[in-house]
């Protein structure tokens, strides 16, 4: 008589439910029930219809393709589930997928069922760990294996994987091209290829760049972290390293890095440059956009099916790695460091910090300061010039004295020298011109304390004086071409022209350089047809003139700031040509209305004068109490358009918007 399957259920102890599932491998059963059921089934002689129903079973095109990833939490794995599910089922197979939540165990257990399931024709598999040794009953088994997305150590396998390596490369090398060297990595703490191949690339990049690599700026974080965990780990890594820049290494932890900077009141990039993973939906939707590395989830998921498929079909394994590059996504979450004159860092200006004790010292003291402008009469200056006397006389350091120049240096020579005259303690000064201001400026430097704006004269080392402050010129230039760039992104084949200041000044030819070379290296659609340059203001209005005479067909303006692209306007409204957008630099009343009315001006990348001022105030401070190694302070722009016009104005001017102005923002308000 033969043995039936209740038998064999009361035999082991168990339902006939579970022995059915052991048999017919259609449900997970623990190890220590599935041992139980397999000798019971061996001692009651019910191995025989077993191994004869396995016999007479036949692999074809109705069976399954196992597929085991971590899990859902992250869509990329959403992504790739989908896809490698699509093209399973179009190639005549039905496809199961399995949960390993990163757990070793689990994905042990679930292996070591798929295997002896002749239903299974080939398993896609996702590890939770690097050791090949963890694998190697799975591969002794000849079961067709696929690796996607992470790869083993130990022996070559086949498998679909993301660049990382290449790609954490570019990612970091991008930072310090733009003047970063604490870059931050945040990435999962599994013992997964995907991880260490991320600091690999990372560590490869800032050593080749001369940047110190240094463990603690990699934070290693949990999948089964709760948020809170995931709060208070990545703010504590932020405040205790002071990363520049941060780059994610997973879905999740780009969401969590920015749901933390949001509590901490951060701002990407003003705060932290990041560029974050996955490039989800929402990447381009927050503000500002997300730079991301987009994983190409098609291609990986038809590379690795096809893979499959041909190891089913031919029975044979290649051994052979499929790499996919990942693509980064430029937006809008990096910023360049700004760099000084001599190449020296930047301090930001919350670097500067007076203690108590400080204050009072300077209290006592009375000292005396000067301020020397290049040019007056506008918000810049007023902005400029508030910034600094508030900061002083806060600390009972008194202004004695403002000149302005009117961009004649002769005049400036002068001034200077009636400043040298009333013995001040300190001169803080924007020179008109790098070589005739340079003379009295190398004399004044034997005799007080020199702070500069923007630009530091001809002949100095850093030596010479306090400090130099400015915007982040390389940052300031790179912003606008981007917002050039942004403008004609869907458009092909545009022409455009740069009205770049003549002088050599520093700050301003940094910005325009920078302005350039961010056309000409991320732009293919974007030719630079003409790059003109003007010394005096007034002479930009002939300068566009000729740009428009010789390149009709113009469709956009740089100018390098805002007084020399109202003489460009001016030059446009007697051309009549209203269809060319301007795109410049600094915010003032009259460039502003021209934004307002979207007329001209398509975009500002602008300096914070107030700020600015504030900055050179406390420079100079320290300065008075001995302390002069703040070389250069940089002070990050901020970037206008006509849709975030009213935030912009009263963030940077200090006041409400003209009020003729709300007839044209109705719409956008």
């Amino acid at each position: 008589m033969s043995v039936t399957i209740k038998e064999v259920a009361k035999t082991a102890g168990v339902s006939v439910a579970t022995v059915s599932h052991v048999v017919n491998k259609t449900r997970y059963v623990s190890p220590q029930l599935e041992k139980k059921v397999n000798e019971a089934i061996k001692s009651t002689g019910y191995i025989e219809k077993v191994e004869k129903k396995i016999k007479n079973m036949k692999v074809g095109k109705k069976y399954e393709i196992a597929i085991i990833v971590p899990s859902t939490i992250g869509v990329v794995y959403s992504k790739l589930i989908h896809m490698v599910s699509e093209s399973v089922v179009k190639n005549g197979y039905v496809p199961a997928t399995y949960f390993t939540n990163d757990s070793i165990e689990l994905e042990k257990n679930i292996l070591n069922r798929l295997v002896v399931d002749k239903r299974v024709v080939g398993i896609i598999l996702s590890p939770s760990c690097v050791d090949y040794k963890n694998y190697r009953k799975l591969y002794e088994s000849n079961k067709p294996v696929i690796l996607l997305s992470r790869n083993v150590k130990g022996k070559k396998v086949d498998c679909v994987t993301i660049a990382n390596e290449e790609t954490f490369y570019k990612s970091t090398h991008h930072l310090v091209k733009n003047g970063h060297e604490k870059i931050g990595l945040i990435i999962s703490d599994i013992e997964s290829s995907s991880s260490q191949e991320q600091v690999k690339g990372y560590k490869s990049a800032l050593l080749s760049r001369g940047v110190n690599f240094i463990d603690e700026n990699i934070l290693m974080l949990s999948n089964n972290l709760n948020e809170s965990e995931y709060v208070r780990s990545i703010k504590e890594f932020i405040l205790k390293r002071k990363t520049t820049a941060i780059i994610c290494g997973g879905n999740q932890i780009t969401y969590m890095l920015l749901k933390t900077m949001g509590k901490m009141g951060m701002e990407w990039p003003e705060d932290i440059s990041i560029i974050g993973f996955g490039d989800e939906e929402w990447s381009e939707l927050i503000k500002p956009p997300l730079t991301s590395l987009r994983q190409n989830v098609e291609q990986m998921s038809q590379e690795a099916v096809k893979a499959l498929l041909q190891m089913i079909n031919t029975g044979k394994r290649e051994n052979q790695e499929v790499q996919i590059p990942l693509n980064i996504v430029m937006r809008k979450s990096t910023q360049m460091i700004g760099r000084g004159p001599f190449g020296e860092r930047a301090y930001a200006p919350d670097d500067i910090i007076l203690t108590e004790d400080e204050k009072a010292i300077l209290r006592k003291a009375n000292y005396k300061v000067g301020i020397s402008f290049h040019y007056s009469g506008t918000a810049w200056k007023r902005l400029h010039e508030s910034g600094i006397r508030q900061t002083l006389e806060n600390l009972g350091i008194s202004v004695a004295a403002v000149t302005d120049a009117n961009f004649d240096p002769e005049l400036q020579v002068t001034q200077l020298e009636g400043l040298a005259m009333q013995k001040l303690d300190a001169i803080i000064a924007i020179p008109t011109d790098d070589t005739n201001t340079a003379d009295i400026f190398k004399k004044l430097a034997k005799e007080t304390k020199l702070i500069f704006w923007s630009n530091v004269p001809s002949g100095f080392q850093t030596d010479g004086y306090v400090s130099c402050v400015s915007v982040n010129e390389r940052e300031n230039g790179r912003r606008i071409s981007a917002l050039m760039g942004d403008y004609f992104a869907n458009e092909e084949q545009v022409k455009v022209g740069f009205i770049n200041h003549g002088a050599s000044f520093y700050g301003t030819r940094l910005r325009d350089n920078m302005a350039v070379q961010v056309i000409l290296e991320n732009y293919n659609n974007i030719y630079v047809a003409d790059i003109k340059e003007f010394h005096h203001i007034t002479e930009a209005y002939e300068a566009c003139k000729k740009i428009i005479e010789k390149h009709p067909d113009i469709k956009g303006l740089y100018v390098s700031w805002d007084r020399p692209a109202l003489e460009v306007i001016r030059a446009l409204e007697e051309l009549g040509r209203e269809d060319i957008a301007i795109f410049t630099t600094d915010l003032d009343q009259e460039i502003a209305d021209y934004l307002v009315r979207d007329k001209y001006v398509k975009g500002i990348s602008t300096q914070r004068p107030y700020e600015q001022g504030m900055a050179a105030g406390l420079a100079t401070a320290k300065a008075l109490l001995g302390e002069t190694h703040f070389k250069y302070i940089g002070v990050p722009p901020y970037l206008v358009q006509r849709e975030n016009i009213i935030k912009a104005w009263k963030d940077i001017m200090h006041e409400p918007i003209a009020a003729d102005w709300n007839k044209y923002l109705k719409k956008i308000t």
